[in-house]
């Protein structure tokens, strides 16, 4: 910008369709939709953007453009013009007015001209802006726009990321497709738009179009002279010169519309707040997105009285820097203490008693039992109802929130790399930083800290920090709250990477993140002074802070402190424990089988090279399409969205068992997914000889806690729920994990139809409880009674079909889904659905409940009362309705397994405590425990082991657990 043009010459032309889109498919709908259903991550996204844009360019003009439903005059000229894209989602849809009322509050001008498109719109505002002497800039995801670009006029195009704006100049223009703006549309046309369906000239790129540019100065100067192009890209051009005037002709931007507006008018500033009150407050977003949208917006011009009123008053709670101090000694540490912890200490007791006397209330005789006693050390209930009560309690958080303080420690969380470099404590307003590198006195200090006042203690990730403080020999008891842990249990379905991107979620603050100081990995920047890395440290405890005090009365409002207590924080515990123990590899087994794979594939490759006749690549769907559909004339699969034939492993599959007569695409087919097979096992074994500790050669896992929406644990680095465990090449993989130095074998206990158990005892259906309680194989008593056969008389395949029904049932299977599962039609798979529900009733009149309850309430919940929500059961989609049904009844059944298999953790790991053994979990995958057993305790761990899985809670059925033990991980397989 020149020193003359200030900022109150500067126009910003919006392409309203391209933003809306980008801010659509940037953000989830299911974190960004209301309660009543309505999606609302493209509204949300398009005030986000353009807030940031307004900010970083500071115009004073503003305007948007629209397109508008219905045919343009381009597609009189080109009938298929755009006739190949995808109807837009019904989500991003519906939220267009909302985008519209939202720029009409902000008194923004947005404008729509029936007949044109948005582009010939923006073209018209670039122009008008550019007469006026304006600096102008056009924001838009759309190409056709740089034909638009010169001294004065600018075109913001996002790159992968929105805020990587690219300022496309002239000059940037010409770097990137060496033409000139004005040459631009000439390019376009030559090369066409794949998005627009306009066809270009066949095999002509950017770079020859604009070679030919070059060479003939325009696409007039081309025409002119294609008798003089040689070779088949002559050819190809003088076949096109038709197709390559028209599109000339269509990606011409109008630029002089008479829209009814001067540029002088689109101004904006003057927010209309109660408008802009009434859309947010259905919108459901929170102040903090009002009260910077508003700031934003109300940057030129001034806010009148209501807006301004509206920023103060909804103004949320504030990040406030703390005052900082830097402690390097014994000490220091304990004057600040003494200053500081004393009050919240006194606070902790006083909110005790009064938590004390409220809880004695509670436990009057017409209350069921309200102790919050540790599942871990609760006996057995009688019902699962009961277990509740124990789980839940009364208690609350909310009463010891003011009394607790912040540890924030940063360094590496990875198990077995650990490391500690600064740990920030927070009380009230005050705040310390100390090193990583404490000396002897400092150290002995913290760890007396930690032990007297853990339990009065906030962190974000408990199983993080014992890792990073254990980096430095310190120990940390659990904490009194976790806040990653609870806004896992506030918002299942919303996975923070960072803390920062969990105050933008849950507290509507926006972090300026900087790779320099991020929990988890600390890498400090020498050029950076040292207090600008602390205050980001000392910022991010404030942030701790906050979102302690704002999933506090959520987790109360919902009573889930039971959950976070005797649930989350006793299997942090846990998995803290499994990680830094590891599990031992034999990485050579692991070198040999990676060797024989890669062996098995090139082996694989050479067979379908010899079949296909070519050397075509494997990976490669495109030429995969080529030689099944072309060269060997198969029947082609079902297209992607893209337009191509899919060739994933399902339809590869199908197409190997339709080839049988077909000698030449059999034999390619089966060599190819046998390839692709081995390559896979080949590409697990190596990951696994890759995360293998150098140090004690074993593979530590980090096991997530805070990911998958129903409460099951995944495992990342490596990802140990990848290995195959459905045929023998994958189960071998199994045999590379041993017993390291000091054990003998190693114990798998494997919980049997965990899922099925259960939603025989949340239905009460008598019929499936008698199934489990028969002592015959369950699948084949089931389809006796479904098929009204004796159980002797009941085949492999009615077996196998029941089983995947009722299976699909508590996994939320579609009949559909069921039918592909079963390779059988719909309509016989509704047929084997009636005969399944006409034997259990009571299963399905408990699945219908599920789907109604959750309509109703929004969520469902676990036998342990944790919840999943669903809003999208109210969305205008019937694609996202039916997907959210699905999980609506697949949530409580699931949910209440991972809680299962999670108290049966803490349960076995007090168990083997309490005997003092010296055998010890290693891993926890889908429903199995594995336990690397010491000399001589093989029985006595199976036992304990046993008891804690099968006595986790009692259902109305018993809890079935297999266990077998060997000297690998597939020899222990039962």
């Amino acid at each position: 910008m020149s020193e003359e043009q200030g900022p109150e010459e500067t126009l910003l032309v919006v392409d309203g369709h391209s933003l809306a889109f980008r801010a659509y498919f940037a953000l989830p709908v299911e974190n960004f939709s209301t309660s009543a259903g309505q999606a609302t991550n493209a509204v949300w996204g398009f005030a986000t953007m353009l807030a940031q844009v307004i900010e970083a360019e500071k115009p004073n003009h503003l305007a948007v453009a629209f397109d508008v439903a219905g045919g343009t005059f381009r597609n009189t000229m080109l009938p298929q013009y755009k006739g190949t894209r995808d109807a837009a989602p019904e989500e991003l849809l519906s939220q267009l007015p909302l985008i519209q009322d939202m720029l009409t509050a902000l008194g923004v001008t947005y404008i729509e001209m029936p007949g044109y498109e948005g582009d010939d719109v923006i073209g018209t505002l670039a122009t008008m802006g550019e007469d006026r002497g304006y600096r102008t800039l056009v924001l838009s995801g759309d190409r056709d726009a740089f034909q638009l670009v010169d001294d004065a006029i600018t075109v913001l195009y996002p790159g992968h990321h929105f805020k990587d704006l690219k300022h496309m100049t002239p000059d940037a223009i010409e770097e990137k497709y060496r033409v000139t703006p004005q040459q631009y549309p000439d390019l376009a046309a030559l090369r066409g738009e794949t998005a627009d369906n306009i066809p270009g000239v066949p095999g002509v790129g950017d770079g020859y179009a604009a070679k030919w540019i070059s060479q003939f100065g325009s696409l007039e100067g081309i025409i002119d002279h294609a008798e003089d192009i040689s070779g088949k890209k002559g050819e190809s051009l003088r076949a096109n010169l038709d197709q390559v005037r028209l599109n000339r002709k269509v990606n011409a931007l109008v630029r002089d519309l008479d829209l009814g507006v001067k540029i002088e008018d689109c101004t904006f500033g003057q927010v209309d707040a109660p408008r802009l009150d009434k859309l947010f407050t259905q919108l459901e977003f929170g102040a903090r997105t009002k009260q910077r949208v508003l700031k934003t917006f109300g940057t030129v011009g001034t806010l009148d009285a209501a807006a301004s009123s509206a920023i103060e008053e909804d103004a949320p709670q504030a990040l406030v820097q703390p005052q900082t101090e830097r402690i390097e000694h014994a000490e220091a540490l304990q004057l600040w203490v003494q200053q500081y912890l004393p009050a919240a200490a006194d606070d902790a007791q006083q909110h005790d008693e009064a938590a004390a006397q409220q809880e004695a209330q509670d436990q009057q005789p017409q209350t069921p039992t309200g102790a919050l006693d540790s599942a871990a050390n609760a006996a057995p209930a009688e019902s699962a109802e009961d277990f509740q009560h124990i789980v839940d309690g009364t208690a609350q958080c909310g009463p010891g929130m003011a009394a607790t303080w912040v540890l924030h420690a940063l360094g590496s969380p990875k198990p077995g790399h650990a490391s500690l470099d600064m740990v920030v404590l927070l009380a009230g307003d005050h705040a310390a930083v100390l090193p990583g590198d404490m000396d002897g006195g400092l150290h002995d200090a913290i760890q007396t800290l930690l032990n007297e006042r853990h339990g009065s203690l906030v962190v974000h990730g408990y199983k993080e920090h014992k890792h990073i403080l254990g980096a430095a020999g310190l120990k940390l008891g659990a904490p009194y709250f976790d806040t990653k842990l609870a806004g896992y249990l506030v918002h299942p379905d919303f996975h923070a990477d960072s803390l920062e991107q969990a105050a933008e979620h849950f507290l509507d603050i926006r972090v300026e993140t900087s790779d320099a100081v991020t929990q988890g990995q600390l890498d400090l920047d020498d050029d950076q002074p040292e207090h600008g890395e602390f205050d980001s440290a000392v910022e991010q405890s404030a942030i701790v802070r906050l979102l302690a005090d704002t999933l506090a009365p959520q987790l109360d409002e919902r009573r889930q402190f039971g959950l976070l207590h005797s649930i989350e924080m006793p299997v942090s515990d846990v998995l803290h424990g499994m990680e830094r123990t590891g599990a031992y590899v034999n990485v050579q087994r692991l070198v040999d089988m990676r060797d024989q794979f890669s062996a098995e594939a090139s082996q694989a490759q050479e067979i379908a090279w010899h079949a296909a006749g070519t050397e075509v690549n494997l990976q490669s769907p495109k030429q995969l399409q080529k030689v099944l559909f072309d060269d060997m004339g198969l029947k082609p699969t079902r297209r992607t969205k893209s337009g191509s034939y899919t060739t994933n492993a399902s339809s590869l599959q199908d197409l190997y068992v339709k080839s049988v007569n077909n000698e030449q695409a059999n034999a390619f087919l089966g060599a190819l997914l046998r390839h692709r097979e081995t390559n896979k096992l080949k590409q697990i074994v190596q990951t696994l000889i890759d995360a293998s500790n150098k140090r004690d050669m074993r593979v530590h896992t980090t096991f997530e806690q805070t990911v998958a929406a129903t409460g099951r644990l995944s495992s990342v680095d490596p990802n140990l729920q990848n290995i195959p465990n459905r045929n023998a090449a994958g189960r071998e993989i199994r045999s590379a994990f041993v017993p390291g130095e000091g054990y003998e074998s190693l114990l798998s206990c494997d919980y049997s139809q965990v899922e099925l158990r259960i939603m025989a005892d949340l239905s009460g259906d008598e019929a499936l409880i008698e199934a489990f309680r028969s002592g015959t194989d369950f699948h084949k008593y089931v389809a006796s009674l479904v098929y009204d056969l004796p159980v002797a008389d009941i085949s492999s395949d009615q077996r196998s079909h029941v089983k995947a029904m009722s299976y699909g049932l508590a996994y939320g299977l579609s009949t559909y889904g069921l039918a592909h599962q079963l390779k059988i039609s719909p309509a016989a798979a509704d047929v084997l659905k009636e005969k399944y529900f006409a034997t259990f009733g009571k299963v399905h009149d408990y699945l219908e409940s599920l789907v109604q309850t959750a309509k109703r309430k929004g969520y469902t919940e676990t036998i342990f009362g944790r919840r999943r929500y669903f809003p999208a059961l109210k969305s205008t989609s019937r694609v996202a309705r039916d997907a959210a049904e699905r999980g609506a009844l697949n949530a409580p059944i699931q949910g209440s397994a991972a809680d299962i298999m999670k108290l049966a953790m803490i349960r076995a790991e007090r168990l083997l405590r309490e005997a003092g053994a010296a055998s010890r979990i290693i891993l926890q995958i889908h429903d199995e425990l594995v336990i690397e057993v010491a000399p001589g305790e093989a029985e006595q761990v199976s036992e304990l082991v046993r008891d804690a899985m099968e006595h986790a809670v009692n259902l109305a059925v018993p809890l079935d657990v297999s266990i077998g033990i060997g000297a690998d991980w597939q020899l222990a397989a039962h």
